[in-house]
This record gives structure tokens, C-alpha cells and sequence, in this order.
């Protein structure tokens, strides 16, 4: 069977009847979803386990979003709420119980005349690339911010690049968007559709705002594609046209809308942000590798497209280099050189300064979130120097990266989530307070137990949070949920071995293992080396062959052990859940 709507042009397109079916249910599941979008009572947080870094671990907590209609969108922290502005204008609020609310008002973007156009019965025109940039927030008042949108504008001719604004304010418990927008800004020129030659290229919009005073604001905009390359039209090109804001960082009067090109040569830079030193870096991306990470200088020229580490796929050079000179591909000789490139691409994102309060071993560390990369890279430098960059696997395209009052690290992903990234608590031994251990820096104790009444243990002198550390009280813990061997459990063993007595991992379950028979379980072959072990697992057993486990059992398939610190911690959380399970 076969179901038919009408079309713009006043035809008809058929539409099979499982496919309008399917609509149905899936408009009907969002209609109930949007009954429970509400403060506090919004989708709950979902506990996943830790993210090892090379020097935190990592506590991530999900909150699911309704399904976004396009790629892009943004996040800004108000307070300890989070805003996010959807791809297409919607305008939620994650309060700091995970409940999500949405607001009154959107975004002004044209959207229905857009779906209404012929332009969307072109094949060359792909409207997910219609989307919000970025969004920020500046404080006018107490309860009263400023809200900017940057965003593409469909004016029924052709498309803009526009920056609007309106006001956001907290009414008690409840925040609302004002219902008048001002255009702060229109990016020259406003793209026409010449198909097939000039399609509509706004993933490549950039966008990413800054504050810069309290009169001005800068935003960096990408090249929408127009940079004379891969058939279409040769002139202008405009990310280095005077004419043009297309591939420039550029200085926007907020009460007159004048503005002032600081930088170009950009292609797709979708990450602004000012270190404390006032240095401004950017992220961009490059043709096909060649991601840059850009510290930015007044009147810098930054190659595209002229120069790029990165050159088209297929081995295809940049059509700007002359053949003569085709021992230019793949440098960067004659421009601005970035900071750092990566070959190959991981797509860069939003980039933000890392907050040392809250992760002070990470301190003003650039944290760099990706798209491709599905993953946050963090690039110490020293100064205006790179010295490293280290990748922490999310597994998520991530299309926005904020920091919270509360130390949280928010991410906005393309899969319609926000994720939250804190540190992991971790567990408090004398040894672990000691300088040359990592963790003794905001050390936590998993009890209550006041620091005074537990041999007055502290923190390091002079770290942040000194004073709130406490040694673990020498009492009994009155249950296995707030041991600190449940943390290390799940950060050090999870991967291979559960809790669960109904199934096995890739190791077995170790739910009952003080007091079984060592290499032995229903449902679990062993290695030789453990099979031929003479014992039954106690607390101590246990604590040898964690902390060395081809010491204990020679050949065991556990190659590698744990801390002889951690390999208490863990036995005795072990030994407590079996005496749990006793009583």
C-alpha cells in the first residue's frame, strides 16, 4: 500500500505506507518524551564506567536529548544549569539534576520557508548543513543575560550567515527567552545557489564566538566552500577577499554591527578560545587531513587556499598550486604555520582552557573536542609552545565542549546527547597523599568520617582542596556500596571481570571469589596455571596475586597486576561484598 502527500510545487510524492507508519510511532514517542521534559523530572543520567587518561580517570554521566534535525548546535553553562541551542533553534535547559526543559521561543533562521523552497528538490542541496554555530551568554544583570546565536539565516534569495541576539532571563525557577530578536550582524556575501557549481557549503560554517570586551565580540567564520576549489566557480575566493568576512576572524561592534577582519586564510574553524595569557587559539579544519590547531595574530594570513598540511582525497593537489611548484603540497611555506596539524584528520570541534580548580594536573591544558576523532584531545603546552597531545576516547562526535561552575566538563554530542565528564573520587591512603604519587593532589576519602577524628590526615599543603582529604577510618564500613574498592573495581578490573554470578566476561565472575577454590567456577575454563593452584582465595591470596599475578601463579593469563596499594584496596572491597553476601 501506498500513502501520497502533497508537495510544494503542487504534485504529488508517494510515500510508502510502513514508512508514514513508522513516522507515526516515532512522532508519537516523542509527543510522550515531551510530556516528561521538564525541570528535574527530565531522561536520567546513565553511570558509565571510567575513562582512564594518562592522569585522571574520568566519571561520565549521559543525558539523552530529543533527536536533533541537522548537525550542529551548541552548549553554555549558566550557572549550574547547561543551555543548549538545538541545531535548528530549539532552546533547552539541563538543570543540575539532569532534567531537560525546553523553552519558549527559537531561534530565527527561516526554517519553514527553507523546507518550503524548490531548492530542497535539488539533489545538490543538502539542507543538514543549515544549522546554529554557536551560541553565547553574557551576563547584563543579575538574572538578566545577553544571549548571541550564531546561525544561518534563509532570507528566500540566498543564505546568510548571521549573528542575533535577544535576551534571557530568570523568572524564579524559570528562565525565558525573550520573544524579540535583533540582527547583531549579516557576514557579506549572502550565498546565492548557483547548482551544481556553488552548493550550499555550511558545514563548513565555523562560527565559534568569544567575548572581547564589553562592547565587542569575535566570531571566526568558515568559507562555506567558496575557495575557487573542486570545480566551482574561480572568482572571488573569498576566505582572502577584502570583501568578504568568509574565512576570517572577525571584531563585531555589538550596539552598531560594524566589523573589523583580524585574520583569513581559515577554511572551517569550529573551535575559538583565550588562554589567561590572553593568547587566542582556533581549531580549523583541513581539505582531507591537515587539521590545524592556530594560535591567531592581527592580520594573519593562514594559507587556505593556498597552503594546508592537507590535500584533497585521491591524492588531488590544492588547484591553487601551480604545477611548477607542486613541491608545495602538503606545506605550509609562505604563511601563518600552525601551532600543531594532525595528519590524519580527527575533525576538530570547540576547544576550551582547561579549568585548573577542578582538574589542577590538567592545568591550563587546551582541551580539544572532535568529530571524526569521536574522542577530546589535550594538548599541553608550555606558553604559545605545543609540547604533547594525548587522545581520551569517548566514542561520540563531539559538536561542543563547555567547562561548569562545579568543575564538570559538558559535551553536546551529534548523537543527540550532552555528556557530563567528572573526576573520578578516588580512594585516600597515606601512601596515596605522598608527592610522589599523581593522586595525592585532591585526594577524597569514600567515609564521612570527619579529618579530625582520623589521625588528623589532610591533603598536600598548598594543593587545591587541601584540608578536605581524610585518611579512611580504621572502623568497620558498614556495607560494600561506598568502599573505595568499588571505584578501583570499576576502573581497574570491569573491563574483564564482574559481579554478577549469572555470567562470566572475558574473565570470570568474582562475586563469591574469597572462598573459592582458586581456577575454579561453573561455566569458566582457566588457564593451566590457575587450575593447578593448590589453595582457596582469601583476602591476602588475593591481595599477592593482584599486585603481581606471575609472581603468584607463573603463566596465568593476567599479565599485568595493580599497585600493591590498590591490590588491598580491591581484595578488601572483594572479601567485604562476600561477607555482605554471608550475613
Amino acid at each position: 500500500m501506498l500513502g501520497a502527500v502533497s508537495r510544494p510545487d503542487g504534485g504529488r510524492r508517494v510515500i510508502p505506507v510502513r514508512v508514514l507508519l513508522l513516522a507515526g510511532v516515532i512522532l508519537t514517542a516523542l509527543a510522550a518524551a515531551n510530556q516528561a521534559y521538564a525541570p528535574g523530572s527530565g531522561p536520567v543520567s546513565q553511570n558509565r564506567p571510567p575513562i582512564q587518561t594518562h592522569l585522571y580517570a574520568l566519571e561520565r554521566a549521559a543525558i539523552y536529548m530529543q533527536p536533533f534535525a541537522a548537525l550542529g548546535g551548541a552548549i553554555a553553562s549558566l550557572g549550574d544549569n547547561l543551555l543548549v541551542v538545538t541545531p535548528r533553534g530549539r532552546i533547552a535547559l539541563i538543570d543540575a539534576t539532569g532534567g531537560v526543559a525546553y523553552l519558549d521561543g527559537r531561534v530565527p533562521m527561516n526554517e519553514l520557508q527553507l523546507e518550503t523552497h524548490e531548492i530542497n528538490d535539488n539533489p545538490t542541496f543538502n539542507s543538514a548543513r543549515f544549522r546554529v554555530a554557536d551560541i553565547l551568554l553574557q551576563e547584563n544583570a543579575p538574572d538578566n543575560f545577553a544571549l548571541f546565536v550564531s546561525h544561518h539565516y534563509f532570507t528566500g534569495d540566498c543564505m546568510r550567515f548571521r549573528l542575533s541576539a535577544t535576551v534571557l532571563r530568570r523568572d524564579g525557577a524559570q528562565y525565558r527567552i525573550a520573544p524579540s530578536w535583533r540582527t547583531v550582524f549579516d557576514a557579506e556575501p549572502c550565498l546565492g545557489f548557483e547548482l551544481p557549481n556553488n552548493p550550499f557549503g555550511g558545514h563548513q560554517a565555523g562560527g565559534r564566538m568569544l567575548p572581547d570586551g564589553p562592547e565587542h565580540l569575535l566570531v571566526i567564520i568558515g568559507d562555506h566552500g567558496r575557495d575557487g576549489l573542486g570545480g566551482r566557480a574561480p572568482a572571488p575566493i573569498l576566505p582572502v577577499s577584502p570583501d568578504s568576512h568568509l574565512g576570517k576572524l572577525v571584531r563585531i561592534n555589538i550596539a552598531t554591527g560594524a566589523a573589523e577582519i583580524l585574520t583569513m586564510g581559515h577554511r572551517n574553524p569550529q573551535g575559538l578560545a583565550r588562554d589567561r595569557d590572553g593568547n587566542l587559539w582556533a581549531t580549523e579544519h583541513g581539505p582531507a587531513a591537515g587539521d590545524e590547531l592556530n594560535l591567531l595574530e592581527p592580520g594573519g594570513h593562514y594559507g587556505w587556499p593556498y597552503a594546508s598540511y592537507g590535500i584533497y582525497n585521491r591524492g588531488r593537489v590544492i588547484a591553487h598550486i601551480p604545477e611548477t611548484e607542486f613541491w608545495r603540497a602538503g606545506g605550509h611555506d609562505g604563511y601563518a604555520r600552525p601551532a600543531f596539524a594532525w595528519v590524519p584528520a580527527i575533525a576538530p570541534s570547540n576547544l576550551i582552557v582547561n579549568d585548573p580548580q577542578s582538574f589542577p594536573l590538567w592545568k591550563d591544558d587546551l582541551l580539544i573536542a572532535t568529530l571524526k576523532g569521536n574522542a577530546i584531545f589535550r594538548v599541553r603546552r608550555h606558553g604559545r609552545q605545543v609540547q604533547y597531545v594525548e587522545r581520551i576516547a569517548i566514542g561520540y562526535r563531539i559538536r561542543d565542549i563547555a567547562s561548569m561552575p562545579d568543575g564538570r566538563i559538558a559535551l553536546l554530542m551529534d548523537e543527540s546527547q550532552v555528556h557530563f565528564l567528572s573526576r573520578s573520587t578516588r580512594y585516600c591512603t597515606q601512601d596515596a597523599r605522598q608527592w610522589r604519587n599523581i593522586y595525592s593532589v585532591l585526594c577524597e576519602s569514600y567515609t564521612d568520617t570527619d579529618a579530625a577524628a582520623d589521625d588528623g590526615a589532610t591533603a598536600m599543603p598548598g594543593t587545591p582542596g587541601a584540608g578536605r582529604a581524610t585518611e579512611p577510618a580504621r572502623t568497620a564500613i558498614p556495607d560494600a556500596a561506598g568502599h573505595p574498592g568499588r571505584q578501583l573495581f570499576n576502573l581497574r578490573c570491569s573491563v574483564c571481570h564482574n559481579l554478577n554470578v549469572a555470567e562470566h566476561q572475558v574473565g570470570p565472575h568474582l562475586a563469591d571469589v574469597v572462598g573459592r577454590r582458586a581456577g575454579s567456577v561453573d561455566g569458566y575454563r582457566f588457564s593451566a596455571a590457575l587450575e593447578s593452584l593448590q589453595l582457596t582465595w582469601t583476602k591476602d591470596a588475593l591481595e599477592q596475586f593482584l599486585a603481581n599475578p606471575q609472581e603468584f601463579a607463573p603463566g596465568s593469563a593476567m599479565s599485568a597486576g595493580v599497585s600493591k596499594d590498590e591490590a588491598g584496596v580491591i581484595a578488601d572491597y572483594l572479601d567485604r561484598i562476600q561477607a555482605d553476601a554471608d550475613h
